[in-house]
């Protein structure tokens, strides 16, 4: 089976055919995380938790290099894998990836790159390795500002106000549009943007 990496110049157009390797499917793993605070409420023995936004999926998996069949080195092999953790000149970073197998495709930024090297000729040359790498997803700004609702819901929600939320904080987060504090004031029976004891229930209408 193989895997292929491949380097995107702007995060969807490839700009190489990428670099196949060996793989063993035995394990391979994907995490998403939800960050969720926890708001400390005068008089109450638990802590409120209140969701802001979800973290960027990881990806973790081990690629199998082998050339024992064939006595060659790995070194040109591990020299196109380590491009990915090495810092583009026109980026300043590292590059973004896809990570593709299967019925599995990753965008990503590679967080983490590990080698482990098992087998070597009589001179010392490296015939077998794995190398583990880590992957961060990515998407570029332009991708996700044109997927995010700039509008509420369409019906009225509430959130927990957290240590310095303002009516124009919530409005910018919730609408796109810091402007709208007026909506949000109104709907909560206030008439200026001021700081929100945290804790309090805010009512978001939709808009």
């Amino acid at each position: 089976m193989t895997l292929t990496l491949a380097t995107l110049s702007n995060a969807s157009v490839a700009a190489d055919p990428g670099v196949p390797v060996m793989f063993n499917p035995a394990e391979m793993t994907v995490t998403t995380n939800m960050l969720y605070p926890e708001v400390s409420v005068p008089g109450l023995s638990t802590p409120l938790l209140q969701f802001v936004r979800g973290e960027a999926k990881t990806l973790e998996a081990e690629l199998f290099l082998d050339r024992s069949n064939s006595g060659e080195s790995l070194t040109a092999d591990l020299a196109k894998l380590r491009k990915y953790i090495t810092i583009d000149s026109d980026l300043h970073a590292p590059p973004v990836c896809s990570f593709a197998w299967g019925d599995t495709t990753f965008t990503g930024v590679m967080v983490e790159f590990k080698e482990k090297f098992s087998m070597f000729d009589s001179a010392g040359k490296i015939l077998r390795a794995r190398v583990t790498v880590k992957l961060k997803a990515y998407a570029p700004a332009n991708l996700q500002y044109t997927q995010i609702n700039q509008q509420s819901p369409d019906r009225t929600k509430t959130r927990i106000a957290r240590h310095g939320d303002r009516y124009d904080l919530i409005a910018a987060e919730e609408y796109g549009d810091p402007t709208l504090w007026t909506v949000l004031a109104e709907a909560n029976g206030d008439d200026r943007p001021r700081l929100l004891v945290p804790g309090a229930i805010v009512e978001i209408p939709a808009l």
